[in-house]
């Protein structure tokens, strides 16, 4: 029994120790992208936000900027899912092997199932968009959604209180401070 919890409290100072590097590793992981033409570099940081970003000199010059926001857009989303992946592969190692407290305590229950596996951060090919107007002013949209917007139907008027008829004649004028009391 000593021995193995001797093995246990070893294994777990190592784990530690590998947590304590990864969690290192991760905070200074980033990922540099290009697009296809060479017009566009992105850095994007660990947590996954764009730290750099540079054009080429001729870029506005061979792109719109329309083309060039799309681009931008996909190289941080490419750069982000490569800065994922690659945390998660100096994670994997740590997480691999780690005894169930099942196997630690007798008549525990199992927890392996509450841990869920570290994705895989691969980039999926995405059905591309169709080109948009450059401009709004080319029939294009600056919504999102390119469906105008449906006009909301007008509110039902407010039903009328009737009112009950005054009798002034009857009434005194109220008394206030603003009057002189005449």
């Amino acid at each position: 029994m000593k021995d193995q919890m001797d093995t246990l409290l070893e294994n777990f100072e190592r784990q530690t120790a590998q947590l304590r590097d990864a969690q290192a590793a991760a905070a200074e992981t980033t990922a540099q992208v290009a697009s296809a033409d060479g017009l566009v570099r992105a850095t994007i940081d660990a947590g996954g936000s764009l730290a750099k970003l540079e054009f080429s000199p001729n870029t506005f010059e061979r792109t719109t900027p329309a083309q060039l926001a799309n681009t931008v857009q996909a190289l941080v989303r490419q750069g982000s899912l490569q800065v994922k992946q690659k945390i998660a592969d100096l994670m994997a190692p740590i997480t691999e092997g780690l005894p169930d407290l099942a196997d630690l305590v007798e008549g525990a229950p199992s927890l392996a199932g509450l841990v869920p596996p570290i994705p895989d951060f691969a980039e999926e090919e995405e059905a591309p968009e169709p080109p948009r107007p450059e401009s709004f002013e080319d029939g294009g949209s600056i919504l999102r959604n390119e469906q105008p917007p449906v006009p909301a139907p007008a509110p039902a008027p407010a039903p009328q209180r009737a009112r009950p008829p005054r009798a002034d004649e009857d009434e005194e004028p109220p008394s206030s401070w603003m009057t002189r009391g005449d």
